[in-house]
């Protein structure tokens, strides 16, 4: 009886650590912790130095209310309206991380367009889907920017999140002219393993975190592959990743160059750079890559 015991004892505190951890795990994902735009105007200004004139020049409010009521909070700085770029920012981060990718096109000349993706920023609460409807607003977007720039080419640029975001959209067939996809993931479930490898948990531990994820979050972590929309991709896209980074493994972003379809490509690792951090690695090289792409595509 004693042995019966101490199994059930040992069988129910397994139970529980699968259930809380698969838990934490559907909160991180799906329900993050969500950095504020003073944080991240400060690591603009003070880490990253990336700010720049921001404080002084023209900018304006670019608010997109959505099919389904839902209101994203965006600012446009205008510059030329015959050229737009859209810049969509990472998993609980804000628009205002895609300062440093702001500055770059502005250089190059483009009107650029920042928002906060749904849930994020100063948007109303709501679940995070990894990029599933997170698309779909973003077709809305691209959208808006074309009613109010009849005639622009338009690009899109997308890191981490906001990259899986991007390329998940391009299965709508969205009339833009280019993509930068910047340290996004092809397969969501591979990274989720790399996280419960670097816990020195058991790999199997991601059905349980999948099933929290979809009795709580209503989608399946296990179906978020944006590699899929590139299978017939044609529009011109530049992938850049970090060798060194142990978030999203820069293979993704291999894998996602070799599926894509078209033949407008490139492929460029950055070495010894962590997650998400291509631009601060070399700011000049990082704008150096995107204009010489634009210019061989002729962008």
């Amino acid at each position: 009886m004693l042995t019966l015991i101490i199994l059930l004892g040992i069988i129910s505190a397994f139970l529980v650590f699968v259930i809380l951890t698969a838990l934490k795990m559907s909160d991180s994902l799906s329900k993050p912790e969500y950095k504020n735009y003073r944080f991240t105007i400060d690591r603009s200004k003070n880490e990253e130095h990336s700010w720049g004139d921001l404080d002084t020049c023209e900018k304006e409010p670019f608010d997109v209310t959505l099919k389904d009521g839902y209101v994203l909070h965006g600012d446009i700085y205008p510059l030329d309206p015959k050229k737009v770029v859209i810049i969509s920012h990472g998993h609980g981060d804000n628009k205002y991380t895609g300062v440093r990718f702001l500055q770059t096109f502005r250089h190059l000349g483009y009107t650029t367009v920042i928002y906060d993706l749904r849930g994020h920023g100063e948007n109303d609460p709501y679940v995070c889907t990894m990029g599933v409807k997170e698309s779909k607003d973003l077709m809305e977007v691209i959208e808006a920017v074309k009613q109010r720039f009849p005639g622009a080419k338009i690009g899109l640029h997308g890191l981490s999140m906001g990259c899986a975001t991007t390329v998940m959209a391009l299965k709508y067939k969205p009339a833009v002219d280019f993509v930068v996809a910047d340290c996004g993931y092809g397969i969501l479930k591979n990274v989720c393993e790399g996280v419960l490898k670097k816990n020195r948990l058991p790999l199997w531990m991601f059905i349980f975190v999948n099933l929290a994820n979809k009795l709580r979050f209503k989608y399946d972590a296990s179906f978020v592959n944006p590699i899929v929309s590139l299978v017939d991709n044609e529009i011109p896209i530049l992938f850049i990743h970090g060798t060194d980074d142990d978030l999203i493994d820069c293979k993704q972003s291999e894998w996602m160059y070799d599926l894509n379809k078209g033949s407008r490509k490139e492929l460029h690792l950055i070495p010894d750079t962590p997650h998400a951090q291509a631009w601060n690695h070399d700011p000049a090289e990082y704008e150096r890559i995107i204009a010489e792409f634009l210019k061989k595509n002729e962008i």
